[in-house]
């Protein structure tokens, strides 16, 4: 806002897992409805395995359209993951129920691994937590 600047996130980590409904890092942060684009997946935590989607302003979805021809028609989605996509955005509207049991799971895995010896790296929050091994052996 200070620069007059659009924002743009690329939260194809996070849709479904991250804030308190699943609505990822504009969520999180704080700031829904203050990000222009949002570019994510269908795969991830939401099971799809595969396409995207991009939201944002009508003008902006329209320059997409017209200047990212050659990527339009290259990955078609099978009905299968539409609909599967569709239930997924369905029970993150009534419940947060799996989201909560995920948060669970993260504080359990994350524990464990500790308690194991493994220094985990990220936020102790996310679901993605990378192993940091350090120097190998060969």
């Amino acid at each position: 806002e200070t620069y007059d600047a659009q924002v743009l996130i690329d939260d194809c980590h996070a849709t479904g897992f991250f804030g308190k409904t699943g609505r990822g890092t504009p969520e999180y942060c704080g700031v829904a409805g203050r990000v222009d684009i949002i570019n994510t997946t269908l795969g991830k935590a939401l099971g799809g395995g595969t396409g995207g989607y991009t939201t944002a302003s009508q003008p902006i979805i329209d320059l997409l359209r017209q200047k990212s021809r050659p990527y339009l028609f290259s990955n078609t989605l099978a009905p299968s993951v539409v609909g599967a996509s569709l239930e997924a955005f369905r029970m993150l509207n009534e419940s947060n129920e799996q989201i909560n049991k995920l948060a669970q799971n993260v504080a359990l895995f994350r524990g464990r691994m500790k308690e194991a010896g493994f220094n985990l790296a990220g936020d102790k929050s996310n679901a993605i937590a990378p192993v940091m091994i350090g120097d190998a052996r060969l």
